[in-house]
């Protein structure tokens, strides 16, 4: 799909009022798990100035503030960066990535969290990380990946497929060597999530069993969130509200299986960007 059509797959729904997107309880697991990221992410790369491409509300972008950081990030468009500018009073720039005005060599942190496999050319994009970074500066990418366990048994009833969100999904291995060209050298590689894994399991399993799809995904939301697919199927959402249970326990040790097997739903890098020969 052309770049200038993709926007009206990004409706006012798709961000939610305010940009609240689940339920209270999703809502404040979200929150945990964001948090968590960003002291993670503090853990590799020194403070200084950051920037999240793809930041959303910028619930980890503000965890990093507090943790020391100059905080900056990068969005789509106003209504997704609603939250994160009005509610938390951070730095979000809103527009193309590759337009906008941003100091080369700035950065000790380029984050692209669950946002890279959104650009319709994602080689450009790291690219343009590198030049963002200082030397020895920290990228940090989240994917769906697409030599997963979940990925190769659900096909096209994967969950983290998202099209046509998604131009791109890569698997570990073709990931990690774009980084590489890109000047990047790997640190660390991580499979488990548990913010993403276990739902990619659970929603990827009712898809393939015929349930409408991403029932439960749209349960979870709140009202404003919704595409209206619980509401029109209240049978098929009652029987998930039923199963869900059991079938989370499978789901997590799916998990565990899948991190212990390297083959993760979703996967973790950090690389630090390295000296040009």
């Amino acid at each position: 799909m052309p770049p200038e059509d993709i926007g009206r797959w990004y409706s006012d729904s798709y961000y939610g009022r305010e940009n609240v997107r689940f339920n209270p309880c999703f809502e404040a697991l979200t929150r945990l798990f964001r948090r968590r990221r960003a002291r993670v992410l503090s853990g590799r790369a020194a403070r200084g100035p950051v920037l999240d491409v793809g930041c959303g509300r910028g619930i980890m972008l503000d965890a990093l503030r507090r943790l020391g950081y100059e905080a900056h990030g990068q969005e789509l468009n106003v209504n997704a960066a609603w939250h994160a500018r009005r509610a938390l009073g951070l730095d979000v720039a809103t527009g193309d990535f590759f337009a906008a005005a941003l100091e080369p060599g700035y950065y000790q942190a380029v984050i692209f969290w669950h946002s890279l496999e959104h650009f319709p050319d994602p080689a450009a994009a790291l690219a343009r990380a590198r030049a963002l970074l200082r030397p020895g500066g920290v990228l940090a990418v989240a994917v769906p990946n697409f030599d997963s366990l979940q990925a190769r048994l659900f096909g096209r009833h994967w969950f983290h497929l998202d099209l046509p969100r998604h131009y791109f999904h890569f698997g570990t291995r073709s990931l990690q060597a774009l980084l590489a060209r890109h000047g990047f050298r790997v640190v660390r590689t991580d499979h488990f999530c548990l913010e993403q894994n276990p739902f990619g399991w659970l929603q990827s399993l009712y898809n393939a069993a015929g349930f409408p799809a991403n029932l439960l995904y749209d349960l979870l939301k709140a009202p404003s969130a919704r595409a209206g697919t619980a509401r029109a199927h209240r049978v098929a959402g009652a029987l998930t509200v039923i199963s869900v249970l059991p079938l989370l326990v499978l789901a997590l040790l799916l998990t565990i299986l899948d991190a212990a097997l390297r083959q993760g739903g979703t996967v973790e890098l950090y690389a630090v960007k390295e000296k040009r020969a």
